[in-house]
């Protein structure tokens, strides 16, 4: 079982803005790794998608393009964050998500 997640938001308004190649390419790129890469259904931060969390490290990436998949991809791995990507969402949503996913809901 992994022990580090990419959580890549998978609701409508993500996935009109490209979640879905997000997904697929971030699968993709760490796919020989401990890292899992899974969908999850909405982060309710639909304003600024789409939206990709790293978990347990409580990491909150916002409007993520193709191009920033692979600065991802290495955080994942255990390289730096990508901070411009971080800001954007308010903090309440972020701990009320963080604690959904302490308590195993994804």
């Amino acid at each position: 079982m992994a022990s580090n997640y990419v959580l890549v938001c998978q609701n409508e308004d993500c996935k009109a803005r490209g979640s879905g190649e997000l997904l697929d390419k971030l699968s993709q790129g760490l796919k020989d790794s401990d890292v899992e890469v899974k969908p999850y259904m909405c982060f309710g931060g639909c304003q600024a998608g789409p939206n990709i969390v790293l978990y347990p490290q409580k990491v909150w990436y916002c409007g993520v393009k193709q191009n920033d998949v692979d600065a991802i991809a290495a955080h994942a791995k255990g390289g730096a964050p990508v901070e411009r990507l971080t800001h954007g969402i308010d903090d309440g949503l972020k701990d009320l998500i963080y604690q959904l996913l302490d308590a195993g809901l994804f």
